[in-house]
């Protein structure tokens, strides 16, 4: 898009909204920018206020529901101020490049603790249990916080730069250029260094992995209690093996 307008009106414009307004048709401004909305609605629904809903409504759900975390994210998007975010393509670009700061230790944690601490062995019924084995000390796992901003720490001076270019921070600068892979790395190490030898987490740890029946297993189930006819029509019960597959 930004080429094309490069080669339609002689200068490289990123947005969108300017894009639009250069268009000589009044029909296809109209279209384009009422598609513009329907997507922008659409991805903050799917990809920005429901899963954030979702998780905040998770952290304390006595008193935060879907709909009241939803107004939380809403009056933050005012308060954040983003249209000073998108005003110009360097300020942008600042903002998107701060994510790798965040993101990179994130994910080294948790494939840190997915991969080589636990081995892909989780028991899916204990994360839903609010003082399982998956529940550490006062319900934070310290040694992924410590693995996290050990990742971030070193990114700051060059994220700061990267906003206020005027600043002095060295060969930071340097290492905020691939602020995504060194974060990952450092975090990833860090958490497995900080568990192996410092201080495990033995509770967390299952011999063999237990997930959800899925498509195709068959369990078996009690039924007594039910009608088997009413049963069979339901989820397929053979009767006279007193076994279900789940469909």
């Amino acid at each position: 898009m930004t080429s094309a307008h490069s080669y339609l009106w002689g200068e490289f414009q990123w947005y969108m909204p300017a894009v639009i307004a250069k268009f000589d048709s009044r029909a296809a401004k109209f279209f384009t920018g009422f598609a513009f909305m329907l997507a922008t609605i659409g991805n903050q629904i799917a990809a920005g206020t429901y899963p954030f809903s979702n998780d905040i409504s998770g952290l304390c759900p006595k008193y935060i529901n879907i709909f009241r975390a939803t107004l939380l994210i809403s009056l933050f998007c005012v308060v954040s101020t983003p249209w000073n975010i998108i005003k110009n393509a360097a300020g942008l670009l600042a903002f998107l490049s701060g994510y790798s700061c965040l993101m990179g230790p994130l994910a080294g944690v948790m494939v840190s603790d997915y991969y080589l601490i636990k081995k892909r062995k989780l028991n899916v019924h204990e994360l839903y249990h609010d003082h399982g084995i998956y529940h550490y000390s006062h319900g934070f796992n310290w040694r992924a916080f410590l693995a996290f901003f050990m990742g971030v720490g070193p990114l700051l001076p060059g994220f700061a730069k990267s906003i206020a270019n005027n600043l002095n921070v060295g060969g930071a600068w340097r290492i905020y250029t691939f602020a995504w892979i060194f974060g990952f790395c450092v975090s990833l190490l860090s958490y497995y260094v900080i568990v192996k030898y410092v201080s495990g987490i033995p509770g967390a740890l299952v011999d063999v992995a237990v997930y959800p029946p899925q498509k195709g297993d068959a369990v078996a189930v009690d039924i007594e209690s039910g009608s088997e006819e009413v049963l069979e029509e339901k989820v397929g019960i053979d009767v006279q093996t007193k076994e279900v597959h789940v469909v």
